[in-house]
C-alpha cells in the first residue's frame, strides 16, 4: 500500500516553492501524486512549465505522477486518441507522467492496448463502477499489472460511494487481481480542490467530515492499494499524520478503561502479537497468541457493570479463565458477561466499522487513546 496527495498546476501560485512542498511529502512516505491536465493550457507556457517542474521534481524524490485527461486534454494538444504511440510519447517522455488516468475518451479496445506497453506505465480507469468494466477489459486480454481502477472522488455532498458498494467493487478488483487507488479528503476548509465547489472530496460518503487519520486507516483495513488524499496542501501535523499510520496491518484507536491494568495495557499495547483466529466466532474477534505469551501475567477479575457486552467492547479474559487468561478478544455481537472476560474499553462507532475488515489471519494492533 502506498500514500499520496494531489496537486493541481492551475491553483498553484508562480511563487509557491513546490520542492520545498515535494520534499516534506517525501519524507512523509508519500509515493504517488495525482494531478490533472484538464486545466492546463498549450499556449500558457507559465503553467504547462510548472506541469514540467512538478514531474521532474517528483522522480527526483521517487514518486510517480499519474494526471488525469479527458476529451479536451486531446483537443488542446491536438492528440489523436487512437494512435497508441503519440499518446504514450506525449503522455510518459514529454510530460513524464508514470500513469494516465483517462476521465473520459478511449474505447475499452484502446484502454486495453495501452496496458500493453514496454515502460509499465499504469492506465488507470474512472473505475467507482469497476464491477463493468473489469470483467470486459480483461476478456480483451488488458495487462493486469498495468491497470489500476481508481475511484472518483465527489465536490458534492451527499454524493460520493456508499461503503457496501464501495466493499463490493473492491472484493472484485480484490478477485481479478487489480490494483486499486482511493480519495481521503481534509477536514480544512481552506484545502483546495480542482473545481470551484469542493466540499471535502472522499471517494466514500461516510469519510466526508471525518479525521484524515480515520480515513487512511480504514481503506488500508479495506485494502486499497494508493491512498490518495485529494486536495492539496498539506500542513505539517497532516504529514506527520500520515507518515506515523502503519500501511501494513489494520490498526484501531481505542480509549481504555480507566481501570485497566498494568498487565492489560501491556496485552492491548503489543503491537506484534493480535492476530485473527482463522475459525471465526459467532460473537467475537479472538486473538489467542496474547495467552500464550502473556500467561503467567496475574488478571484478577474485574467486575462489569453490564450485563452483557455489545459489539465494539474489547475485553481480556481473566484469571478464572484458567488456561485462556490473557486471550483478547473484539465483541462483535452481543453476549453475556460471564465473569471471565474483564472489560478494557470500546472502540467508537467510526473504529467499528474497521471491525469488519477482520478477516481470518490477518494482523492487527490497537493505538491508545
Amino acid at each position: 500500500m502506498r500514500l499520496g496527495i494531489s496537486l493541481y498546476p492551475h491553483l498553484i501560485k508562480a511563487n509557491y516553492d513546490l520542492e520545498e512542498y515535494l520534499i516534506k511529502c517525501a519524507k512523509a512516505q508519500i509515493k504517488v501524486i495525482f494531478t490533472t491536465l484538464i486545466n492546463v493550457k498549450k499556449d500558457n507556457q507559465e503553467l504547462f512549465q510548472r506541469f514540467l517542474t512538478l514531474t521532474k521534481i517528483a522522480h527526483k524524490l521517487g514518486m510517480e505522477v499519474y494526471g488525469d485527461v479527458d476529451d479536451t486534454v486531446y483537443d488542446e494538444f491536438k492528440l489523436d486518441k487512437n494512435n497508441r504511440e503519440q499518446i504514450m510519447y506525449f503522455f510518459t517522455t514529454e510530460l513524464g507522467l508514470k500513469g494516465i488516468r483517462f476521465d473520459a475518451g478511449v474505447s475499452a479496445e484502446g484502454i486495453a492496448k495501452l496496458t500493453h506497453n514496454h515502460e509499465d506505465i499504469k492506465i488507470i480507469l474512472n473505475s467507482s463502477n469497476p464491477a463493468q468494466e473489469i470483467p470486459y477489459l480483461l476478456s480483451l486480454q488488458a495487462k493486469k499489472s498495468n491497470l489500476v481502477a481508481c475511484w472518483n472522488f465527489y465536490p458534492q455532498r451527499y454524493t460520493a460511494s456508499s461503503l457496501p458498494y464501495f466493499v463490493e467493487k473492491m472484493t472484485i478488483l480484490k478477485t481479478e487481481g487489480i490494483l486499486s487507488q482511493a480519495f481521503v479528503a481534509l477536514q480544512r476548509p481552506d484545502a483546495q480542490g480542482p473545481w470551484q465547489h469542493n466540499d471535502k472530496l472522499p471517494s466514500i460518503e461516510m469519510h466526508r467530515d471525518l479525521p484524515l487519520d480515520f480515513q487512511v486507516r480504514h481503506f488500508v483495513a479495506l485494502g486499497v492499494d494508493d491512498i490518495i488524499v485529494s486536495t492539496q496542501f498539506l500542513n505539517d501535523e497532516e504529514l506527520t499524520t500520515l507518515n506515523n499510520i502503519n500501511l501494513h496491518k489494520i490498526t484501531l484507536n481505542l480509549k481504555p478503561s480507566i481501570e485497566i491494568t498494568s498487565a492489560e495495557k501491556t496485552i492491548l499495547s503489543d503491537q506484534n502479537v493480535h492476530f485473527v483466529r482463522p475459525d471465526l466466532a459467532e460473537y467475537m474477534i479472538r486473538s489467542t497468541f496474547s495467552r500464550l505469551k502473556y500467561r503467567d501475567l496475574d488478571i484478577p477479575p474485574r467486575s462489569f457493570e453490564g450485563k452483557s457486552f455489545a459489539k465494539g467492547d474489547i475485553v481480556i479474559l481473566n484469571n478464572k479463565a484458567q488456561n485462556y487468561r490473557g486471550e483478547l478478544q473484539i465483541i462483535t455481537k452481543q453476549m453475556a458477561s460471564d465473569g471471565i472476560r474483564n472489560w478494557v474499553g470500546q472502540l467508537d462507532e467510526n473504529e467499528q466499522n474497521i471491525i469488519d475488515c477482520l478477516m481470518p489471519n490477518r494482523e492487527f494492533s490497537f493505538n491508545l487513546i
